[in-house]
C-alpha cells in the first residue's frame, strides 16, 4: 500500500519523467507472442500481445530510444563486454511461432528495417496441433464452466466475471502443477468433454522462417514440445534442447545459438537446465521476467525480457522501464 502511495506521489511531482530520462545502460528485451485482437479468438486470449497498429507504434518508439540489435550482435556484446555495457541496446523477440508472426509482425519489422528473433517450439512448426494452453482456453469457451479444480492443483480456480483473467488463472495453475500437462489435459477433458474434434491452430511453416531469415530476422529455440523444463528428467531436458536446435539447423541451414525458456517464470527452469544449455552449444537464453540486463556474463543464461500486453502503451512502458530492476 505504501509503495503505491509513493508511486502516485512521484508521478505527481514529475519523478517518473526523471527516472525514464535516466534509465540504465544495458541490454533491454521486449517480448511479444501473438499479434492480433484477443477478443476475437476461440483460444487463449492471454497469448496476444498487441494488434498490428500497436506493434507499428512500438517499433517507431524502439527505434527512437534504443539501438536495436540482432541476436548475433547480442552474443558478441556478451563476449566482448562481459563486465559493462555502454549504451542502451534492444532485442525484440517473439515466442512460440504462431502464423501471425509471419503475416502480421514480419511485414512491419521489414518495413522498419529492424531485426527480431523468433523463438519457436519446433513440434508446432509446419503443424496445426492445438497447444495445451489453447486447448484449456478452448475447452472453457465451449463448456463455460465457472470453476475448475484438477486433482494436482492446490486450489480451485473460479470465474470472477473477467474471462481473460479466468483463463490466465487456469493456465497459471497448470504451469505450477508437478503433473505432466498431457495428464492434466486428459483429466480436464474427462470432466468437461468436447463434442466433436478438437480444432487446429496455425503456426509458421519452415518456408516462412526461411524467408524471414533472408530479410534479417533471427530464429532461436523454444524447446521442441514447449514443456516446463524443470519438471523433466535430465534425458528429456537434453532431448528438448538438442532436438529443437537440430531441426532448426536442418530445415533452415541456420546456426542456432539462443534459447527462450517455455513459460519462463521462476521455477520453470533451474541450474540443471542452464548447465545443459551451455553443454548443448547455446550462447544465451532468455526468461520471461522483467528487468534490465547489465551483468550479462553472469546472467547470459538468465536474460530478462519485458512482456508486451494489450494494455501496454508507450507511456506505461516508459514508466515500467523507469522503475525496472537491474540484473
Amino acid at each position: 500500500m505504501l509503495t503505491k502511495v509513493l508511486r502516485r506521489l512521484e508521478r505527481y511531482i514529475g519523478v517518473d519523467a526523471i527516472r525514464w530520462a535516466n534509465i540504465s545502460d544495458g541490454i533491454y528485451s521486449f517480448n511479444f507472442h501473438r499479434i492480433g485482437d484477443w477478443k476475437e479468438t476461440r483460444f487463449d486470449p492471454c497469448v496476444f500481445s498487441c494488434n498490428p497498429k500497436q506493434l507499428d507504434e512500438f517499433i517507431v518508439f524502439f527505434k527512437q530510444e534504443f539501438d536495436i540489435i540482432s541476436i548475433a550482435e547480442a552474443v558478441e556484446l556478451v563476449k566482448k563486454h562481459p563486465e559493462k555495457i555502454h549504451g542502451k541496446y534492444l532485442i525484440i523477440t517473439f515466442d512460440d511461432g504462431y502464423k501471425d508472426n509471419y503475416t502480421e509482425a514480419f511485414p512491419i519489422l521489414k518495413r522498419h528495417n529492424v531485426p527480431a528473433c523468433f523463438f519457436i517450439a519446433t513440434s508446432l512448426i509446419g503443424d496445426k496441433k492445438l497447444p495445451w494452453w489453447d486447448r484449456i482456453a478452448y475447452n472453457y469457451k465451449k463448456n463455460k464452466f465457472k470453476t475448475l479444480k484438477l486433482s494436482s492443483w492446490n486450489e480451485a480456480v473460479t470465474y470472477n466475471g473477467d474471462e481473460r483473467e479466468f483463463v490466465r488463472s487456469m493456465l497459471a495453475a497448470a504451469k505450477v502443477s508437478q503433473v505432466p500437462i498431457e495428464e492434466q489435459l486428459n483429466e480436464l477433458e474427462t470432466l468437461f468433454p468436447i463434442d466433436g474434434e478438437i480444432p487446429t491452430q496455425e503456426f509458421m511453416a519452415w518456408e516462412d522462417l526461411a524467408e524471414m531469415i533472408e530479410h534479417g530476422m533471427d530464429v532461436g529455440a523454444h524447446s521442441h514440445n514447449h514443456e516446463i523444463l524443470a519438471n523433466l528428467t535430465q534425458e528429456d531436458i537434453i532431448f528438448e534442447l538438442t532436438h529443437s536446435k537440430m531441426l532448426i539447423e536442418k530445415h533452415l541451414a541456420y546456426k542456432v545459438n539462443s534459447f527462450s525458456y517455455p513459460v519462463g517464470s521462476q521455477g520453470t527452469y533451474n541450474e540443471q537446465v542452464t548447465t545443459a544449455l551451455a553443454n548443448c552449444g547455446y550462447d544465451i537464453a532468455f526468461n520471461f521476467q522483467p528487468g534490465i540486463n547489465v551483468n550479462i556474463e553472469a546472467n547470459k543464461y538468465d536474460l530478462r525480457r519485458f512482456s508486451i500486453e494489450p494494455s501496454t502503451s508507450i507511456s506505461t512502458l516508459k514508466n515500467t522501464l523507469g522503475y525496472a530492476k537491474i540484473y
